[in-house]
């Protein structure tokens, strides 16, 4: 696996010195970065109720040493590094808005969905704050790893209604950068998967009070 500068473990290291390549494994040398689309997976079905109630999307936050193109990865336990040879199209927060979008306007559950910053009159606000994604190398191949903490709130009100926070790990099939974008592919997938339904009953039961 082609793997990037950053703290590695001792064992890396090791392995480095008796393998050689240290070029390769640490992304040395003149190669270009290889960018990769983060990717819903899934095709969301149609929503068997539809809410009258206009959602906002806001912003996605993200924890900071993630809010960047470039693919992070953990060595080991404790410790976090980045690929150098391998990077996101765009930052992790800004394709989950897209991410997010698309998937809630397949599903047709809402009668109006757009971004807070479109300056569309809503009802409810969705909110999402990615803490973790990486691939976690600790045992290769390793495992995707994807954290988002999600608030819903009713913005008629200014009240919270629900907060969840959803966490999925897939083990990758190989141990590269493609094999661990796959990974976090089926990970986002997985987490809409449930996010999507949560919303829909969280509104349903707003609107109901």
């Amino acid at each position: 696996m082609s793997r990037p500068a950053g703290s590695g473990s001792v064992a890396a290291l090791a392995a480095c010195a008796v393998l050689g390549g240290c070029a390769s494994l640490f992304g040395g040398g003149d190669a270009a970065p290889t960018y990769f689309v983060w990717r819903d997976p899934a095709k969301g079905a149609a929503a068997a109720a539809v809410s009258p109630r206009t959602l906002l999307i806001a912003p996605t936050a993200t924890a900071a040493f993630y809010d960047t193109q470039r693919i992070a990865f953990a060595p080991d336990a404790g410790t976090r590094a980045y690929y150098q040879l391998a990077a996101w199209t765009d930052r992790p927060g800004k394709r989950f808005d897209v991410l997010v979008l698309e998937r809630l306007l397949a599903r047709g559950a809402f009668a109006g969905i757009a971004a807070t910053t479109s300056g569309t009159r809503g009802d409810f606000v969705l909110s999402a704050t990615i803490l973790d994604i990486y691939h976690d190398n600790a045992k290769p191949p390793g495992t995707a790893r994807v954290q988002i903490a999600v608030e819903f709130a009713d913005r008629n009100g200014r009240t919270l209604v629900a907060r969840r926070t959803f966490e999925q790990a897939v083990p990758l099939g190989t141990e590269s950068p493609a094999g661990a974008v796959a990974a976090f592919d089926a990970a986002v997938g997985r987490v809409l998967d449930e996010l999507v339904p949560w919303v829909e009953r969280e509104a349903a039961k707003a609107g109901a009070s």
